[in-house]
Parts: C-alpha cells; sequence; structure tokens
C-alpha cells in the first residue's frame, strides 16, 4: 500500500502544480504558429538533447504521420556528433538550421528538463 500512496501523492503533487500555471496563452500562440506554417507551405523542425532528443524524435514523427504536416528532427546520431565535431557541441543545433531551415518554417526545440 505505500507504492499507491507514493503514486498518488506524486500525481496529486502534479495536478496541483498544473492547476498553478496558465499555458493557455501559449499553447494557442503555438497553433496559430503551427497552422501559419502549414497554410504557407513550410516545415516544422524538430530538436533535444538526451531523452528530450527522443520526445522531439516523436512528436516529430507524429506531426508528419497524423497531422499529415512536413516535420523533420535532427535527432540521429551521426548527424548530430558530425555536426558537434565541425562546429562545436554548443553550435551544432544553430549550423543544422542554417543548412536546413528555410524561411517560414518553425523551430521546436525540446526540453524535459527545464
Amino acid at each position: 500500500m505505500e507504492e499507491k500512496k507514493f503514486i498518488l501523492d506524486y500525481m496529486n503533487t502534479c495536478s496541483d502544480f498544473l492547476k498553478k500555471i496558465d499555458i493557455s496563452t501559449e499553447a494557442i500562440q503555438s497553433k496559430k504558429m503551427i497552422l501559419n506554417t502549414i497554410s504557407n507551405g513550410r516545415k516544422l523542425l524538430f530538436a533535444g538533447n538526451g531523452a528530450s532528443a527522443s520526445i522531439a524524435n516523436h512528436a516529430s514523427l507524429d506531426f508528419t504521420k497524423q497531422g499529415k504536416i512536413r516535420s523533420i528532427n535532427f535527432n540521429e546520431s551521426a548527424f548530430i556528433t558530425a555536426f558537434a565535431n565541425d562546429y562545436g557541441y554548443e553550435n551544432w543545433v544553430e549550423n543544422a538550421f542554417k543548412f536546413h531551415a528555410k524561411k517560414g518554417d518553425t523551430a521546436i526545440l525540446i526540453s524535459s528538463s527545464g
């Protein structure tokens, strides 16, 4: 029963936190930005680091497959290591965007750790 209490306490803590923040304005702005990207025939570009790379990868696939929205992600290991090797780890995403982004594309950078 101790495990169940832990899980319920954790869920309640998360719920209480989510009730305190209002991201509705940002969510509406994001939706408009994505719809504008689509209507202009542009694409979504996703990137993340560590576990966030997996989230970015999955999101990109969902937007493409489920949403029928053209999107790509920069989270393939050879891609990352090649760009990091040539431009520095702190600059690889910037340079990936220089190569692949076009005016009107939308960048979505994922950070699940803050």
